[in-house]
C-alpha cells in the first residue's frame, strides 16, 4: 500500500485526530448557537467566538476559530487549500454580514495557511515571522508536506477501484462520495499558491476590537518554529493550533524538547476551553501532560539511541511507536496500517536527530 493512499484512511472525514466525542460548549448563555452549513459547523463557545469545524463535504483537514466583534470578523487559520478556504469565507457569511479584516495563522502547516491566499487585499494576514519565512520557501517540497499529499492521486485510483468489489447500495454511495471528494482535493492542491503573512510578530501581539482583546502568543518552539496561539482572556479561550491536540501531534517538524518548556508556559494561561487545530474543542488540561509525557519520553529514547551509535532509521526501529503514543490509546497514528505509522515515526525521530545535531554544532 502506498503511503499517501494509507494516509487517506486517516484524513478523509472532516477531523484529522480519531478523538472522543465534543464536549458541550457553556449552556449558561441561552443565546449561544451552533450553526451549520454544507461545508461548516460552528460551535459558539462565547458571545461571537466560533469553534468551526468541517462537515465532510470539502476537505478542509483542520479546525478553524472565528471572532465576530463589534465591526469586523477575525479568522484564525485558513484550513488546506483555496477551495477550503473559500468554502470557510462562503460559510461565516451565514454568521454575520461584517467584514473579514484579520486572518491569524497559528503555524506554516499547508493544513492550516494553504488557504490564505483567498482572504483578498483587505485582510490583513497575521504570523509569527518564521512562518512567514517558510510561507515564502519551498513549503511544496518539503518533507512533511509530501508525506501527506503524495500518494493521494494513487489512493483515489485504489478506492475506485474497489467499487467493483462492494454490492451494497449504501456502502457503494458513501465511498462514492469520499472519492469525489479527494478528487476534488487534489484539483484543489493544484491551485494552491502559498500565500505569507503580511504582519509578523516575534513574541506577541495584541489587536483590541472594541471591547474585545486578543491576543496573539507565540510561547517558544514547539510544533514548528513560529506557532502561535490566540488567547481571548475575557472568554477564557484558547485556540492553539497544533501546539496542542487532544492527542499527539506530529512531530516531523517539531522541537521536541523545547516543546514541553512551551507547554509549560501555556499552563500559566488562565483558560477554560481548549479549542486545538484538529479534534474536539476540550476542557481538559490534562492533555498539556500526556503530550509533554510523549515528547520528553520521544527525546530520552532518541538521545538514548544516538548516544550508543544507532542511526535515526534503527533508533525508529528500537522505540515503540505504540508505546510511545500510550498515553493516547485511541488516536489516529495508531490506527494507521503498520507501514504508514513507521514512516511518520521515522521522520520524526528522525527530527530529533536534526535537533540534537544541531545544537553540537551550535
Amino acid at each position: 500500500m502506498q503511503l499517501g493512499s494509507a494516509l487517506l484512511l486517516v484524513i478523509t472525514g472532516p477531523l484529522w485526530w480519531a478523538c472522543a466525542a465534543p464536549e458541550e460548549a457553556p449552556t449558561e448563555d441561552a443565546t449561544l448557537r451552533v450553526v451549520e452549513t454544507d461545508t461548516h459547523r460552528f460551535e459558539e463557545m462565547a458571545p461571537g467566538v466560533y469553534f468551526a469545524v468541517g462537515t465532510g463535504s470539502v476537505f478542509v483537514q483542520s479546525n478553524a476559530m472565528v471572532v465576530v466583534n463589534d465591526d469586523d470578523v477575525l479568522i484564525v487559520d485558513s484550513h488546506v487549500s483555496a477551495a477550503a478556504g473559500q468554502a470557510l469565507l462562503d460559510s461565516v457569511a451565514h454568521l454575520t454580514d461584517k467584514p473579514v479584516r484579520y486572518l491569524v495563522n497559528t503555524h506554516y502547516h499547508f493544513d492550516h495557511a494553504h488557504g490564505n491566499q483567498v482572504f483578498g487585499d483587505d485582510v490583513v494576514i497575521i504570523g509569527h515571522e518564521f512562518t512567514r519565512e517558510k510561507l515564502l520557501g519551498d513549503v511544496l517540497e518539503q518533507a512533511t508536506y509530501k508525506l501527506f499529499t503524495s500518494g493521494l492521486p494513487g489512493a483515489v485510483e485504489q478506492m475506485t477501484a474497489s467499487l467493483e468489489g462492494i454490492e451494497d447500495a449504501g456502502e457503494r454511495e458513501q465511498l462514492e462520495a469520499q472519492i469525489a471528494i479527494q478528487a476534488a482535493h487534489i484539483e484543489a492542491l493544484e491551485e494552491v499558491v502559498p500565500t505569507p503573512p503580511s504582519v509578523t510578530l516575534s513574541s506577541r501581539m495584541s489587536i483590541q476590537r472594541g471591547d474585545r482583546r486578543i491576543e496573539l502568543l507565540h510561547l517558544g518552539r514547539a510544533h514548528t518554529g513560529g506557532d502561535i496561539v490566540v488567547f481571548l482572556p475575557a472568554e477564557k479561550i484558547l485556540f492553539t493550533g497544533d501546539l496542542l491536540v487532544p492527542g499527539p501531534s506530529y512531530m516531523g517538524d517539531g522541537y521536541a524538547d523545547e516543546w514541553v518548556e512551551t507547554l509549560d508556559r501555556l499552563k500559566e494561561l488562565d483558560f477554560d476551553w481548549i479549542l486545538p487545530g484538529h479534534g474536539p474543542a476540550t476542557q481538559d488540561r490534562g492533555i498539556i501532560d500526556l503530550n509533554q509525557a510523549i515528547l520528553g519520553s520521544l527525546w530520552e529514547q532518541a538521545s538514548a539511541a544516538r548516544s550508543n551509535g544507532l542511526s535515526a532509521e534503527e533508533a525508529a526501529a528500537s522505540i515503540d511507536v505504540i508505546e510511545l503514543l500510550s498515553p493516547f490509546p485511541d488516536n489516529a497514528f495508531s490506527q494507521m496500517p503498520s507501514e504508514v505509522l513507521q514512516a511518520v515515526h521515522q521522520r520524526q525521530v528522525g527530527r530529533t536527530y536534526e535537533l540534537m545535531e544541531e545544537r553540537e554544532a551550535e
